[in-house]
């Protein structure tokens, strides 16, 4: 097992090497390698589930190679439980977008290349404990998500690629500047990228001169460290990137931005911002919650002003993430749990949502509830696609929060958490999930409630690989909401130590 996280790291790029060198014209065979390979990190990441150790929170399966000796920069890979959770969400949604991806007929090969490829940097930003490391997968995942959007996205995919890649490049030059900082700050010694040797608050009585100017060194980084992460979540104000890359990318990239991407902003608050500056983070923590807040609240209106499908649930992944951002302003271990199973959740919820939307797309080749020119765009879906209908319920009452689902679970968890330390706050959000329920169940109205569209009528229901690549996914809503425990306690003991530490200052 000590090799593990070499192969599933390593797996993915394998695959995309083996792509490359199938002759284009056999798009078939490019798939079922694809296939082969995803699920083969999947059954990997399941067996790391199940040696995964449960009592402790040091991280586990740890590989460390030296590699730029000089600078004691190593090729240094572990997990925790907060990880554990984040490889096995990674593991399932690209085995199943694999197969949604089943009928994409545009550059076939290089499609799926960049799939895997983004899959491995993916899982590098994870496993990583280096933080030189860290920055480089952080940067590289960067160029399959701009080919894919820019290359198999909508009317508008260039603008929507150009301004995902400006925003995340523009957070992570402010996380370079702060890695740089820690370096000289930790003496350049053989630690200085070590990201767990960095943890604990070593910094902060330091200071730096910036302009002539003194400033807390602690308090200075923490918010360069906090802007890349809050950009890549996004955190209002920094979420406007989202709904143009959501819109304009292919249902598979939607559902790896919503379900995997966005999760790399709050857990580099859990693995890096919080752990390492955490008497900066303890004093911004009430910032954190109003700006945690006003994206519930604010990503929940924009939502219900959609007409179409797909750009609402982008905006409710900008109100869901701000629930993630309340349960880690509260610091607590209600809420910090709920926060981490949360990021989980909502990455199973929306990537049936974003799935639903695609099986639908390709039948109407449009996504209005209510067309621009004012004409109804869906409507009676739920006589003529039962099966659909089906599956879009139980996605759709998940997102919603619904007792007995995965989302209520996580957001109930958040309130407890929150709710001593921030009570207004925490008043003010349970508005947001009323608001989430009705644009959820006014958009599901007009879509499967209603006289039937006459260009409805000849839509197919889901067939069997649709069916196929959604049980998962029901499943995982379900179970994981009438029982958390096999979530819950793969994570408690790593987030009880972040708890711990930031409860010293």
């Amino acid at each position: 097992m000590n090799g593990i996280l070499n192969w599933i790291l390593w797996l993915p790029i394998v695959g995309a090497l083996a792509v490359i060198a199938i002759p284009g014209a056999k798009a078939n065979v490019i798939r079922m390698v694809t296939l082969v390979t995803t699920s083969i990190t999947l059954l990997l990441s399941v067996l790391l589930y199940l040696k995964f150790d449960t009592s402790t929170a040091a991280m586990q399966f740890v590989v460390k190679v030296p590699w730029i000796e000089q600078f004691h920069i190593n090729y240094f890979l572990g997990i925790d439980g907060i990880t554990m959770l984040m490889t096995f969400l990674n593991a399932l949604l690209f085995f199943i977008c694999t197969l949604s991806s089943w009928t994409v007929e545009k550059n076939v090969k290089a499609y799926f290349a960049l799939l895997l490829m983004l899959q491995s940097t993916v899982f590098g930003v994870f496993f990583s404990l280096d933080f030189f490391l860290f920055y480089v997968y952080w940067e590289v995942m960067l160029l399959p998500m701009f080919f894919l959007i820019g290359i198999w996205g909508g009317e508008n995919r260039e603008y929507a690629a150009i301004k995902f890649f400006l925003y995340t490049f523009f957070g992570s030059i402010f996380m370079l500047v702060g890695i740089i900082a820690l370096y000289y700050a930790s003496g350049k010694g053989i630690d200085s990228f070590n990201i767990i040797a960095l943890q604990g608050g070593k910094f902060v009585n330091e200071t730096v001169v910036i302009f002539g100017h003194t400033f807390s060194f602690e308090t200075l980084f923490f918010w360069f460290m906090f802007l890349g992460f809050a950009i890549k979540v996004p955190v209002f104000p920094f979420h406007t990137w989202l709904p143009h890359a959501h819109v304009q990318a292919p249902t598979a990239v939607s559902v790896i931005l919503a379900g995997v991407l966005l999760k790399m902003g709050t857990y580099g608050f859990l693995r890096i911002a919080f752990p390492i500056f955490p008497q900066a983070a303890v004093n911004a923590s009430t910032i954190i919650a109003v700006l945690g807040l006003i994206s519930v609240i604010y990503g929940a209106f924009c939502a219900m002003a959609q007409d179409d499908v797909k750009k609402l649930v982008a905006y409710s992944s900008v109100s869901h993430m701000g629930f993630v951002m309340l349960g880690l302003a509260a610091m607590t271990t209600q809420g910090m749990n709920g926060a981490v199973l949360q990021m989980f959740n909502h990455g199973t919820s929306t990537a049936m949502m974003f799935l639903l939307i695609g099986i639908i797309y390709e039948r109407s080749h449009h996504r209005w509830i209510v067309k621009p020119d004012g004409s109804k765009g869906f409507g009676g879906l739920a006589t003529d696609m039962p099966k659909y209908t089906t599956v879009f319920i139980i996605g759709m009452f998940a997102s919603l929060g619904l007792p007995g689902l995965s989302g209520f679970i996580s957001e109930a968890l958040i309130f407890l958490g929150i709710y001593q330390k921030f009570t207004t706050i925490t008043v003010i959000a349970v508005v947001g999930l009323l608001i989430g329920a009705a644009y959820l169940l006014w958009m599901f109205k007009r879509m499967f409630f209603g006289e039937a569209n006459p260009e409805n009528h000849d839509f197919e229901d889901m067939n069997s690989r649709e069916v196929f690549y959604m049980i998962p996914l029901c499943v995982c809503v379900i179970v994981f909401g009438i029982f958390p425990s096999p979530l819950l306690n793969v994570m408690k003991v790593s987030v009880g130590q972040l708890v711990d530490l930031l409860a010293k200052f």
